[in-house]
């Protein structure tokens, strides 16, 4: 077990490389880098989203999340996700991706619902993962930005993805992000929840983060 997470950890690190340097030397303005990092109490976490728009309605993404503990490799998060999302009418979005995640490789698609204003997001998204079988996959992401003064801007951010097939709740997770954003900086306090009920319960993180939108 511990072997394959580390195995896992260095690949992420290696997709988190590879991906950094396609977005800075090739894909230029027509793509965005998100990175969020993460401090916390147990462990230290790495989420980045790199879009690349290839036409109006044709988007390549790429989602990388590792969480790693301090201590030891048993419970290190790994997930990489490829996709390929068309924009259909009325803000609807239809997602294939393809990746890689505790316990293995995984395919999925999905469709999204998205609700944008000038400071708020939201977007819901349901579908079907097959890893080692097929799961039903539904996601949540809210995000407001109320304004604070000329150059601060208030930060909430809630993202959550639950796995269930016909037997049990096979992957959750809820990561909170609460604090402060000026133009393309954000930083605050962070909170994650990781559950995993075919290997352990649940996991808890709590600490700092700080989001660069580039």
């Amino acid at each position: 077990m511990k072997i394959n997470n580390h195995r896992h950890m260095v690949l992420a690190r290696f997709f988190i490389l590879l991906f950094g340097l396609l977005t800075l030397s090739v894909f230029g303005q027509s793509t965005t880098y998100t990175p969020d990092m993460m401090l916390g109490h147990r462990s230290y976490g790495y989420t980045h989203t790199v879009s690349h728009k290839l036409s109006d309605k044709l988007t390549l993404q790429n989602l990388v999340l590792f969480d790693a503990e301090y201590e030891e490799d048993t419970h290190n998060i790994f997930f990489i996700r490829n996709t390929l999302a068309y924009q259909l009418p009325k803000n609807v979005v239809v997602n294939v991706g393809v990746g890689v995640k505790n316990p293995g490789k995984f395919a999925s698609v999905y469709l999204q619902y998205q609700l944008k204003r000038k400071n708020f997001i939201g977007v819901y998204g349901v579908g079907t993962t097959h890893q080692k079988g097929f799961s039903l996959e539904q996601s949540l992401l809210l995000e407001y930005t109320p304004k604070l003064n000329q150059a601060w801007e208030g930060f909430f951010r809630l993202s959550a993805v639950g796995n269930v097939n016909r037997h049990e709740y096979t992957r959750g997770f809820q990561h909170i992000r609460i604090g402060v954003k000026r133009e393309k900086l954000a930083l605050g306090f962070a909170a994650n929840f990781e559950q995993f009920a075919m290997s352990w319960d649940h996991l808890e993180n709590y600490g700092l983060f700080v989001k660069i939108n580039v």
